[in-house]
């Protein structure tokens, strides 16, 4: 019944999965068209934050993670969770994106949080605001904090009590800032607020190093099929564009990506194909042009 009821949501959240995975499908036709990949992608979080996350309420949480392993170790029945179907589709598209690519597809284009993080950053960055850069060491460190989040949650829920494991999963501010639209009393809303200012100097601040949500998909997503972000021998040495272009540090010093903490958004992608900005590409455009200018014009050359 559920199902019928949310038919038109249910195809709308189709229509969104088919575009996102067009997208990834077609990264390399996106991403030589710097202009077309920032279009794309600040309208899907646009709507992945208003449609996705405030209409239609389909926000997925460390919770459902709970409730789903808890289905599967037979404590909670399948039918309890049918009653969510967008949440069911987004799960399941997930979980698939986990095994293909890794936790970036949810996390950098299906998040309702993230792309509210994310989208007041750009504007953020539009007004000027300045940026923190960590250092990689510091930034590697803090990564390693959502795992503990996740540790203690766990621990929590098994050997004290679901109700005190829900309650400590308020740390994602997901109930607050997307279902209940800052609807709760203040100590929920300012937690949330607090996060998204960070956000705004840091991108996806919460993202990167405090979401519980996040670091399961990241522990699950190393396990994926298909490295399928493009890379050159210069990257890291001597070319370090990527590295810094990065909105969220996931480029090693070595020009190596980390795929646990890709967000996949393909901003060092577009930086890949682009003659303008790519080293390796400005020195073999140059040559090109300047083999040109000396065919055309024989004197030019001497």
């Amino acid at each position: 019944h559920a199902w019928v009821e949310q038919a038109f949501n249910i195809f709308v959240l189709v229509m969104l999965l088919v575009l996102v995975s067009g997208v990834l499908i077609f990264e390399q036709v996106i991403a030589t068209r710097r202009r077309l990949h920032r279009v794309l992608r600040l309208s899907i979080l646009a709507v992945v934050l208003v449609w996705l996350g405030w209409i239609a309420g389909a926000q997925l949480s460390i919770v459902n993670v709970f409730a789903y392993a808890q289905a599967i170790a037979g404590s909670l029945a399948w039918s309890t969770l049918l009653f969510e179907p967008l949440i069911v589709i987004l799960m399941a598209y997930t979980a698939l994106s986990l095994i293909l690519l890794g936790r970036g597809v949810f996390c950098g284009w299906l998040c309702p949080f993230g792309a509210f993080q994310e989208l007041l950053n750009q504007l953020a960055r539009f007004a000027r605001v300045p940026q923190l850069t960590l250092n990689f060491t510091l930034n590697e460190s803090l990564w390693a904090v959502k795992y503990l989040v996740v540790v203690v949650l766990v621990a929590v829920s098994v050997l004290w009590s679901m109700d005190a494991g829900l309650l400590g999963a308020e740390v994602e501010p997901f109930k607050t800032a997307i279902t209940l639209k800052f609807e709760r009393s203040w100590p929920y809303a300012v937690y949330a607020i607090l996060l998204l200012l960070a956000g705004i100097f840091m991108e996806r601040f919460f993202c990167r190093f405090l979401c519980p949500l996040g670091g399961v998909l990241a522990f699950l997503g190393r396990f994926h099929f298909f490295q399928w972000l493009k890379r050159r021998p210069e990257c890291g040495s001597p070319c370090h564009i990527c590295e810094v272009s990065c909105p969220v540090q996931a480029v090693e010093p070595s020009g190596a990506i980390n795929m646990n903490e890709c967000f996949q958004c393909l901003d060092c992608q577009v930086d890949y194909y682009d003659d303008r900005r790519c080293p390796p590409l400005v020195f073999l455009r140059k040559t090109k042009e300047g083999k040109a200018i000396s065919v055309s014009n024989p004197l030019a050359a001497m």
